[in-house]
């Protein structure tokens, strides 16, 4: 219309007019443009974010359900798992019998394993079998010649017994002085009590390391016709651990003077004896690396997991510790001073590369992420190594992590950095690369000393072997 209008009029005022019409629709257009794009822009960004937000929910998603339902063998109920080997074996051993029994031996598809010969250390009470008819041939009435003895062996137990130890004390009276004289009693545990020495052993193990409460053991003594109330035991027990408490000192003694350790802690359930029901505790492990002048491993069980605890703990000592990432942990390895500087404490930080492996391990298992499997294939590299030079000495071992693992380490720190700009914030591959370079430092302290081992895994290692407590 406008062109129409433009072609009909030839009044210079209208044309001005008409064009300025026409420009002014033209700049609202532009702003309606500029709007547009503005708005698309945010809501781009929204969309961005939003995608970002499922994908994160997503992987979180396949992880809690990766940890409940997933094979995992750091959450694997290790108890359950061994009870379910031996009832498969224990069914095996009874389809294979009953077989044995109906069918000929020639038609058993089985074949029997060998058996491992007995411990040569154990006792053997030999017993010698006669010939059948005496010393001559059934056959033919000749006297037989010895050829050779055809030994079997069998494995026997004869099962714990109680006894009961008398010691006699011959009393003597001088008639001079009017006094009496016998020897000495033997030093015992528990001054004037019943318990000797190895009966007080099985009521400690049977407890700590064959986790059998004091109650339970009361019902197997009192099928051997001993009586032993649980207070007793109990008693037996607090008493024996005072007794033990010098060596507990010496341990951790001899353990301070180790220059490599390794540390680690775990929930514990613990009875509260005063309320009469279980509250959250921590057990501490410590332990020297693998090589140490001597194998050593402390537990302490505490009510909490404060680095306080550690601090106390290794107070006095300095070397190189190694952890994992845990916060509680950093006040052992330098102090802040009033005026703001950080002193070092004596302690020198090692990191857990397992640790590291495990994040990309767990990304990779639930999504088969390529960026997890890259990393794995960098950790998997460091790892053949240390398996080459597991039995070297210390000395030879730096020296060969610092010609493979130090460059090996760098290429894996250059592909960290690399690839957390090109990972998307909060996904779990960036939150693995961002754990990996947070602890790099303490991650290379091994390459420097060929104590101190790649991992903390001989420190968790220790943890699934620990005693089993009921109280603090």
């Amino acid at each position: 219309m406008t062109s129409d209008i433009l072609h009909t009029t030839d009044d210079p005022d209208e044309l001005r007019r008409l064009a300025q019409d026409l420009q002014a629709n033209i700049d609202t257009l532009h702003h309606r443009l500029r709007s547009l794009e503005t708005e698309n822009t945010l809501l781009q960004a929204e969309k961005t974010a939003n995608e970002q937000r499922i994908c994160e929910l997503e992987e979180a998603l396949k992880l809690a359900r990766q940890w409940r339902f997933g094979r995992k063998s750091e959450r694997l109920p290790v108890g359950q798992k061994v009870l379910a080997d031996e009832d498969a074996a224990t069914d095996e051993a009874d389809i294979s019998r009953q077989l044995a029994d109906l069918l000929p031996p020639k038609d058993m598809l089985a074949k029997k394993p060998a058996s491992q010969p007995l411990p040569a250390g154990l006792p053997r009470e030999e017993t010698v079998l006669a010939p059948p008819a005496g010393t001559d041939c059934p056959g033919c009435g000749s006297a037989l010649r010895h050829i050779r003895d055809e030994v079997n062996e069998t494995l026997e137990y004869i099962p714990a017994r109680f006894v009961v130890k008398r010691t006699v004390r011959p009393q003597y009276g001088c008639p001079c002085c009017d006094t009496v004289h016998s020897a000495a009693l033997p030093a015992a545990i528990i001054d004037k009590g019943q318990p000797g020495p190895g009966l007080l052993a099985q009521v400690i193990i049977a407890k700590v390391m064959d986790h059998l409460p004091l109650h339970r053991q009361q019902k197997i003594y009192a099928r051997e016709g001993v009586l032993l109330p649980e207070s007793t035991l109990a008693d037996w027990f607090g008493q024996t651990a005072a007794v033990l408490s010098p060596l507990a000192t010496a341990l951790k003694r001899d353990l301070l003077r180790q220059p490599v350790l390794q540390a680690d802690e775990t929930p514990l359930q613990v009875l509260d004896t005063q309320k009469g029901k279980a509250k959250n505790g921590y057990l501490w492990a410590y332990v020297s690396a693998a090589g140490s002048e001597r194998d050593v491993v402390v537990y302490d069980c505490r009510p909490g997991r404060a680095g306080e605890y550690a601090r106390v703990m290794l107070n006095g000592w300095s070397g190189t510790l190694v952890v994992d990432g845990y916060a509680g942990y950093s006040a052992l390895f330098s102090t802040e001073a009033e005026d703001g500087h950080v002193i070092p404490s004596g302690i020198r930080e090692a990191g857990c590369l397992a640790h590291v492996r495990r994040k990309f391990m767990d990304l990779y298992k639930m999504n088969g992420s390529p960026g997890a499997r890259e990393a794995l294939e960098y950790i998997r590299g460091l790892y053949i190594l240390e398996r080459t030079i597991r039995q070297r000495p210390a000395e030879q071992k730096r020296r060969w992590r610092r010609r493979y693992a130090k460059p090996q380490m760098a290429r894996f720190h250059s592909w960290l950095t690399e690839r957390e700009k090109q990972s998307t914030p909060g996904g779990s591959l960036h939150k693995a690369i961002s754990y990996a370079l947070k602890r790099w430092a303490s991650l290379q302290t091994y390459l420097d000393d060929g104590r101190v081992p790649v991992d903390n895994n001989r420190c968790e290692q220790m943890m699934s072997k620990r005693p089993m407590w009921d109280v603090v």
